[in-house]
């Protein structure tokens, strides 16, 4: 399928995200492949909506300015942690 003419192409983002249960009783997300963005909430899917959320403002931020993104090469999931792999649109 072709694009319409003059349509630019929708970036498309691997958000890897690592979740588990916090000390408080509710679950953390974590964003393993850029620093410094968690979500926290009742449920996973909770959590994962915040991070996600963060991620894809931060990202944009960065591919807006034309900047590089600072990618965090390692990311391995902590013992206890479950990885979730999620494609963000922006």
């Amino acid at each position: 399928m072709s694009e319409p003419p003059g349509a630019k192409p929708v970036p498309v983002f691997n958000c890897v995200v690592h979740v588990a249960p916090a000390a408080d009783g509710m679950i953390l997300a974590r964003v393993a492949n850029l620093a410094g963005i968690e979500g926290r909430g009742g449920s996973e899917r909770e959590a994962l909506a915040q991070a996600v959320a963060a991620f894809k403002a931060a990202v944009s931020r960065y591919h807006t300015a034309g900047e590089p993104i600072p990618w965090v090469a390692e990311v391995r999931p902590k013992p206890g942690e479950t990885q979730r792999l999620i494609a963000v649109h922006l």
